[in-house]
């Protein structure tokens, strides 16, 4: 038999330890300390709420599209069904077309401007009237070979799969976008499921009288697989055969509405997060990281809509204390990770100092001097090779570049322009500086678009930055690298921009920080892994590529942290300035659990 080396063209990673979250999402390691396969899990996503239903209706009909972009048409007002159809746009639903055969309990799939609903109930009797839609009206299409009700679809308007309905049947019929044809039954028979997929990668699960069952169609047969911890019919669904999402429902004898949320990985369903509103018959779709349910029964007709959000594999972060450094002081530059971190430098009020100490996690140890005494300037690279350059209180310390070898401190080549308060970015033959005061004269009120790059012996001038500032916080590297919030004049406003660098330009950001503000400390491994905190404040947010979100504050407010020390999960807070003299010295440690799951099958 061919091996995974052969199949895949590369073996599997053996390391002495665990990748981190970044690291070791979609990935298998096998860790030669404990030997095991391992592998990052998702945590447990949330349910939060969105905007209600115009209208109370249960037995929806059919539900297609995303969580920004959802339908629900039909269903039944607790006299009759119902024509209506409503659109979602991630916060509020409008009307859209309405049916023209009014129906409830019947199937449904596809997206906003592009799905089907089939059959359902018009008493006193079942339909096998279909309907497509086109983002503004409905038509009526080629009839299912067999009028029912009481089950779900998958797939679009020209690949689709109606499953089995009413009186618990295991019928199955698939649409080619011309005719309906029978296909493959169910190995297990029911009604009230629930469907999600496409024609050919079908997964179907739950039913009545709570069926467990989990089947998955490949387009020619139907195949069971792991069941639902719950048994369960009428759920919200959404997702594909590898990963699905089931949520509430209704047990029968005695019937319990149920809030439970299930997710499907490709083989297994695990309990996560529950909804709000434990409910029944809603109205749903997406994904398994960003679904919608809408109505249904509580058992009172609903109006209320829950948005799924499963989108990152982080646990919650937080602070915690940290070793206080050897020598107390701010306005320090660090470099590093959160335990082999570098500090160095200091301004008043604490004395100017050219300290330089290192951090293993635990404490911090007085190391040799800088040449020259400042700070207010960040450094980058990591605590056994590093770079510091430029700094207060002088236009001479403005230019000055020294070099970390581990040990000491060495001048190099000075940078074309004298600053401080800028961010830095890299490593200590790689690097990045940007922005900034000049450190021309008193007052030093200029600031700079400049941006430099460090190549291990000289500086050179690139790409400007667009958005001019001062106490910012950065990190990445010199292809990869970010530059958020700071003060847009000194003394003057804050701002929440940020920007990227990708080794040539500066581009703007079209996502901001919640909250503008100054004096910031950061920390992060790229343009697309970050974390701003204080300023002067305890507010943190973190950046995951997509969003900025305000996560658990730190314990103290701080300002005034210069330089990139560490990652978005790991990371440290090391002195600061005023307002907060009292924090002079103190260090707090930033860390996002990993997710990490042994595999054992």
């Amino acid at each position: 038999m061919a091996d995974y080396k052969a199949i895949k063209g590369k073996s599997i990673l053996n390391i002495a330890s665990d990748l981190d979250n970044a690291e070791g999402e979609g990935e298998i390691w096998f860790n030669t300390t404990s030997s095991d396969y391992k592998t990052i899990v998702k945590v447990a996503g949330a349910w939060a709420t969105g905007g209600a239903l115009p209208t109370a209706t249960r037995n929806f009909a059919g539900g297609a599209g995303t969580q920004t972009a959802g339908l629900v048409e039909g269903g039944y007002n607790g006299t009759a069904a119902v024509t209506e159809a409503f659109e979602y746009d991630g916060s509020a639903w409008t009307a859209g077309g309405d049916l023209t055969t009014a129906r409830f309990a019947g199937g449904g799939n596809g997206i906003q401007t592009a799905a089907l609903v089939t059959g359902g109930e018009a008493p006193p009797g079942q339909l096998g009237i279909v309907e497509s839609y086109d983002g503004s009206s409905w038509t009526e299409i080629a009839d299912l070979n067999t009028a029912g009700s009481k089950h779900s679809g998958a797939g679009t308007t020209t690949a689709f799969i109606a499953t089995t309905g009413e009186s618990r049947t295991s019928n199955c019929e698939s649409w080619n976008g011309s005719a309906w044809s029978e296909v493959a039954d169910f190995n297990t028979a029911r009604n009230f499921n629930a469907a999600t997929g496409t024609q050919t990668a079908v997964i179907a699960f739950g039913g009545s009288p709570n069926r467990a069952h989990t089947e998955t169609f490949n387009g020619t047969s139907w195949t069971e697989v792991g069941d639902l911890n719950t048994g369960r019919r009428n759920v919200g669904r959404g997702g594909t055969t590898s990963a699905a999402i089931a949520a509430g429902g209704l047990t029968e004898s005695p019937d319990v509405f149920k809030a439970i949320t299930e997710l499907y990985d490709g083989s297994t369903w695990t309990e996560v997060g529950d909804m709000s509103t434990a409910r029944e018959q809603a109205e749903s779709g997406g994904t398994m990281v960003a679904a919608f349910v809408a109505g249904g029964a509580t058992p009172g007709e609903s109006t209320a809509t829950e948005e799924w959000d499963f989108t990152s594999t982080l646990a919650a972060g937080a602070w915690a204390s940290g070793g206080d450094m050897a020598n107390s002081r701010g306005s320090v530059g660090q470099c590093g990770t959160q335990t082999a971190g570098l500090a160095m430098g200091s301004l008043p009020p604490a004395p100017t100092t050219a300290l330089t100490e290192t951090y293993d996690g635990t404490s911090w140890a007085e190391v040799g001097d800088l040449n020259v005494g400042r700070g207010y300037n960040p450094a980058f690279g990591t605590q056994t090779a590093a770079i510091f350059q430029g700094g207060n209180p002088t236009p001479a310390a403005g230019l000055l570049t020294e070099s970390w070898n581990g040990t000491s401190w060495t001048e190099v080549n000075d940078a074309p322009i004298s600053t401080y308060a800028k961010i830095g970015a890299g490593t200590s033959t790689a690097g990045i500086s940007a922005s900034g005061h000049t450190n021309i004269g008193p007052p030093s009120t200029a600031l700079l678009s400049e941006s430099i790059e460090w190549d291990g012996t000289n500086w050179t001038e690139t790409g400007d930055i667009n958005t001019k500032r001062v106490y910012g916080a950065g990190g990445g590297t010199q292809t990869s690298a970010f530059m958020a919030a700071g003060q847009e004049t000194s003394p003057g406003p804050t701002t929440a921009a940020v920007e990227t660098y990708n080794g040539s330009t500066w581009s703007t950001s079209p996502t901001t920080l919640n909250t503008a503000r100054g004096a910031v400390g950061g920390s992060g491994s790229s343009d697309s892994n970050a974390i701003v905190y204080g300023g002067p404040s305890v507010l943190t947010e973190s950046f995951d590529g997509t969003s900025w979100t305000e996560v658990a504050d730190l314990a103290q407010t701080r300002a005034e942290m210069f330089g990139s020390t560490g990652s978005n999960t790991s990371a440290l807070a090391v002195s600061t300035a005023n307002p907060t003299p009292g924090a002079f010295g103190k260090t707090e440690e930033w860390t996002v659990p990993q997710n990490v799951k042994t595999i054992t099958d």
